[in-house]
């Protein structure tokens, strides 16, 4: 069934634009490093990739974006088009945990999978997977935190290699600021040659069983995991005045 929906799937959950539509035709997609340009590319981009899969946008079946972890800024503009087409159009949204679509084309690695994003601050989105099966919470943690779940998931095994394999926009910097916390015989492996996962997320919903969890675009909402600037400003401010 999920084979012959036209998809749109956006990905600006980090500075990495992306954004791809299925069709029966085939897989359309672009991308670009872009920043914090994401919402001036993003309607001319779909515009352009209808276009070219030779479609409009009321042909479009299914409206996906990603979920979160990742910006702030980024993972509001991707709803706010998601679900303004799909209100309009009258048509169904589905949105997919981040971390889940970048870990998901290493599903058959037998290697620890560790999807990255840089949260600032010398902090990261990541989770823990392996073999397409999430180990840990989505987690908002330092690169020492980080280094301690993936020891202890690893165990101790003497007789096999410890080898974790960092991917998605993160890896290379979580690769340099993980190598001193680690113990020697663990290996860390990154795929460094990010790209973004609208590709990813189409597939993701095709050969998942997401499409039974389609989403009211009314109340559908980005997963955050950590507070926004400006909340912990207010909060801070609160205790200030409070105090």
């Amino acid at each position: 069934m999920s084979a012959e929906l036209n998809i749109l799937a956006i990905d600006t959950a980090s500075e990495i634009f992306s954004v791809g539509i299925s069709t029966a035709a085939g897989n359309f997609c672009f991308e670009a490093d872009a920043g914090t340009s994401h919402s001036e590319l993003l309607f001319d981009t779909i515009d352009a990739l209808t276009r070219l899969a030779r479609i409009e946008r009321e042909d479009i079946d299914l409206f996906a974006c990603m979920k979160g972890p990742g910006s702030f800024t980024g993972l509001r503009i991707g709803f706010a088009a998601v679900k303004g087409l799909a209100l309009a159009l009258e048509k169904r949204i589905i949105s997919v945990p981040t971390l889940d679509c970048i870990a998901y084309p290493f599903k058959h690695n037998p290697f620890l999978c560790v999807p990255v994003l840089d949260a600032k601050q010398r902090r990261f989105f990541t989770a823990l997977y392996l073999e397409g099966r999430r180990l840990t919470d989505f987690m908002d943690c330092t690169a020492e935190e980080l280094a301690h779940y993936i020891n202890e998931k690893l165990g101790n095994t003497p007789s096999a290699p410890r080898i974790a394999l960092l991917c998605g926009p993160g890896a290379a910097i979580a690769r340099g600021a993980l190598s001193g916390f680690l113990p020697p015989d663990i290996y860390l492996c990154a795929d460094d040659l990010y790209t973004g996962s609208a590709p990813a997320l189409l597939q993701y919903i095709k050969e998942s069983n997401i499409l039974n969890n389609i989403e009211d675009a009314r109340i559908s909402a980005p997963l955050y995991i950590r507070k926004s600037d400006a909340e912990i400003k207010r909060a801070a401010d609160a205790a200030a005045s409070a105090g």
